[in-house]
């Protein structure tokens, strides 16, 4: 699971997810991604798409591809080339290093 590399992660993110999509539930990956990144304070963003399945980009509503799109060049606009998108600011706080027992959704592990 792309979770176990998750205290490696420096990158701003970007989750884009069809809520319809059964190869990868958004609940099973992108949603934990996204928290767990929240928790260790990344910049972090997820665009949701009702009514999507996995093959959003080929075959979802036109307008939801367009809208698709709008988002990751709007994404990389502002992390790439520095031009101001309030949708994307995201607080820059002091980074969360991920450690035993400090992993987000899961109880803490008694000493």
């Amino acid at each position: 699971s792309p979770l176990t590399y998750i205290k490696n992660v420096k990158t701003p993110m970007m989750f884009i997810l069809g809520e319809a999509d059964y190869r990868t539930p958004p609940g099973a990956g992108g949603e934990e991604m996204f928290r767990a990144l929240k928790f260790r304070k990344i910049p972090t963003v997820m665009v949701r798409f009702p009514n999507e399945s996995h093959e959003l980009s080929r075959s979802g509503q036109p307008w939801h591809r367009v809208e698709r799109l709008q988002n990751i060049v709007g994404w990389f606009d502002h992390w790439l080339m520095g031009i101001p998108k309030p949708e994307y600011e995201v607080a820059l706080e002091q980074e969360v290093p991920i450690r035993k027992g400090n992993v987000p959704g899961k109880q803490p592990t008694p000493r």
